[in-house]
């Protein structure tokens, strides 16, 4: 009976019909086939022909103030290009929209001494930091200007030194960590008091720096670290966060191997835009062409 019942089923199936031939697969279909469904599907995503589209089109209309974060470039990773030199190549395509631009970074001040020399290489020499950095950092700051842009270091007091690198002392992260916050959040609030006295200032204030400083839904232990709630509630609701991701840098840190993003690095032929949350944004970066 059992028999009965699967013929008739597979009768209607046909509709009376004789059943197609089989086709055996040439061995190079079969790897194809394989290969398609071997992964898992990518997460929802946008993808922009390059990084001032995705900025462009991605950023709120009423947006107040954006925190770029990026992944930093280390010695100890690929040598690749930078997420800086990217976001320098595609600011004067939006760049009439900034009137200021905080950069994660501060200039030695002379009368602090040789402490302040020591301090700041031992600093650059903790987070693993490539020379290069510092000329791109110069560009940065040569295309702000040239879009009429004000960019702004991190000041800091000759005091801090100390803290950031005891006498005969190491490097101090955490104390840096805090330092990097305190500075950014304060130069970012003035900025937006100072223009907003002025009806017709541009629209956004910027911040460039590293992806934890400006991370609107951080992760437990770390939101101390983060300006984003402070500059949120200083600009009512009106700030943005944007990760930029090189896809080489984030194939070699553990902390992005877990994020929900993550597939989206093997497919990183174009810009590639995936909503965290809220006013909150990852852009993965085209891998650079060798």
């Amino acid at each position: 009976m059992r028999c009965a019942v699967l013929w008739a089923l597979m009768a209607c199936s046909s509709n009376g019909k004789p059943p197609p031939p089989k086709v055996v697969p040439h061995a190079s279909d079969a790897a194809i086939a394989v290969s398609v469904d071997a992964g898992p599907p990518l997460p929802a995503h946008q993808a922009y022909p390059d990084l001032a589209a995705a900025i462009s089109v991605t950023v709120p209309a009423d947006t107040r103030v954006v925190g770029f974060g990026e992944l930093h470039a280390r010695v100890d990773r690929a040598q690749v290009r930078s997420a800086l030199s990217l976001f320098t190549a595609a600011l004067p395509s939006f760049g009439t929209k900034i009137s200021d631009l905080v950069v994660e970074t501060w200039i030695v001040d002379p009368k602090c001494g040789q402490k302040a020399v020591e301090t700041t290489a031992k600093v650059e020499k903790n987070v693993k930091r490539p020379e290069a950095t510092k000329s791109e950092i110069g560009l940065l700051a040569d295309a702000a200007k040239a879009a009429n842009i004000q960019p702004h270091a991190m000041t800091l007091q000759c005091k801090d030194y100390e803290k950031l690198a005891p006498k005969n002392g190491e490097a101090d992260p955490i104390a840096m960590l805090a330092l990097t916050t305190k500075e950014l959040q304060r130069i970012a609030q003035s900025a937006v008091k100072h223009r907003d006295k002025d009806p017709t200032h541009r629209p956004w204030v910027a911040l460039y720096g590293g992806a934890l400083h400006n991370d609107r839904f951080p992760g437990a232990g770390v939101a101390e670290w983060s300006y984003a709630e402070t500059i949120d509630l200083a600009t009512d609701g009106k700030y943005v966060e944007i990760d930029l991701i090189v896809p080489e840098l984030a194939e070699a840190d553990s902390v992005s191997q877990q994020q929900p993003w993550f597939p989206l690095v093997a497919a990183a032929n174009r810009v590639l835009v995936w909503k965290r949350g809220e006013r909150s944004f990852v852009i993965v970066l085209p891998r650079t062409k060798t």
